[in-house]
């Protein structure tokens, strides 16, 4: 890939793979994992919410598009993901007027 120089910030590279840094082991789930995997929001929200993985599922999703520039230089352009919208779930719960969080665990 050839990237638009106006795309690429300066001192920045381009990859095409994904660099992931994480510190410790990668977590294997098994199905019985998922199974018992819940969304948890509240906090100062009207309406709490737990979901489970297929409730979060069945939620409208949508795709977004982004280029990533991380603080490490690398650049990684056009990336798409697919899932649920946060102001979807902030929808749901309701952040009361006071509300200065939202906690997703």
């Amino acid at each position: 890939m050839v990237a638009d120089p106006h795309r690429l910030p300066p001192g920045q590279v381009l990859t095409q793979k994904w660099p992931v840094l994480h510190y410790g082991p990668t977590p294997h789930y098994k199905p019985a994992d998922l199974e018992r995997w819940r969304l948890r929001v509240y906090g100062a929200v009207e309406a709490e919410l737990e979901l489970s993985l297929d409730e979060l599922k069945a939620l409208p999703a949508v795709d977004i598009s982004c280029d990533i520039h991380c603080v490490t230089t690398w650049s990684r352009l056009d990336n798409t993901f697919h899932g649920v919208a946060f102001p979807t779930l902030l929808a749901r719960a309701r952040p009361r007027p006071e509300a200065a969080f939202a906690v997703f665990h």
